[in-house]
This record gives structure tokens, sequence and C-alpha cells, in this order.
């Protein structure tokens, strides 16, 4: 199962199309805030995809949660935007919110950095996909209980 992630696209719904139309087999779309109406616009041309989304620090007038928590094929993921728990400082927070709810992948934007890092001690990897107005996003496969984050760009 292949699901797709993005954060942070403000308002540049051409990339959120170009994004969605390069990745057709992902029918599980996980947005990590700061650019909910451009999920609004997503979900309404796009509705074969499942969407969960979470608010991010610019997502002010949306009534929606700052967290996620979604199980695919034997793994549990926890999703934020990341700016409640300083992700620009630290992912000590972060690594530790995951680990509280068994969750072995931990999902984050606010930065516009896109990496990946697995903290030694939980064992939980920290995927941030970047930000969509910066071209960037991410699909993560899963199998088996296990899963592999592959970043990738728009242009």
């Amino acid at each position: 199962m292949k699901v797709l992630v993005f954060s942070d696209s403000h308002g540049r719904k051409e990339l959120v199309d170009r994004m969605l139309s390069k990745e057709p087999d992902c029918k599980e779309v996980i947005f990590l805030g700061d650019g909910l109406s451009d999920i609004e616009w997503a979900k309404e041309f796009y509705p074969e995809k499942r969407f969960t989304v979470v608010k991010g620090n610019n997502d002010w007038s949306y009534n929606v949660s700052t967290e996620a928590y979604r199980y695919f094929d034997g793994v549990t993921v926890f999703a934020t935007h990341g700016d409640k728990i300083d992700v620009r400082t630290t992912l000590f927070y972060l690594y530790k919110k995951a680990a509280s709810v068994n969750a072995s992948l931990a999902l984050y934007g606010h930065t516009h950095v896109a990496k990946s890092v697995t903290e030694a001690t939980s064992g939980v990897t920290a995927v941030n996909p970047g930000a969509l107005c910066d071209g960037k996003y991410c699909v993560i496969e899963f199998c088996g209980g296990s899963f592999e984050a592959e970043h990738k760009s728009c242009w």
C-alpha cells in the first residue's frame, strides 16, 4: 500500500494537482497542514482518494485537529504539523508523542525541510515530506508491518 504525504502547500493548488496526478496509485493521502483550502479543492477533483488532514499554524480558520492517527498494514502512524511541539528546535517531543501512542512512524511538516530520521532509543522514524510549495512531497510504501519513505519532487 502506498500513501502520499505532503505539507505546506500554502495555496499552490497547481502543485497539489500536479502531485496528485503523478501518484495515481496512492489512494490514501495525508496532509500535514498549512493549506487546508487546497485540500478542500483537491477533495472535489480527486474523490477516489481518502484524505487524512491535520491543521497547521496557518490554518487558523479551520476546525480541524492538530493530530491524526492512522494504521497501515501493521504500522501505526502519528501525524501532526509540528508547530505545537516545536519541531523547528527539536524532534524530542515528536518522538515522545509518537512512542506514547505506540506509533513507529511520526509524520510532520512546518520546517519545509525534507528528511527521514530514526531515533535510536524509541525506534520511531520521523518523516518530513518537505514543503509542497517548494515542489517536495513523499510517498510511503507499507508492507507487512514495515515501511519505506521516498522523497519526491513535482518538478
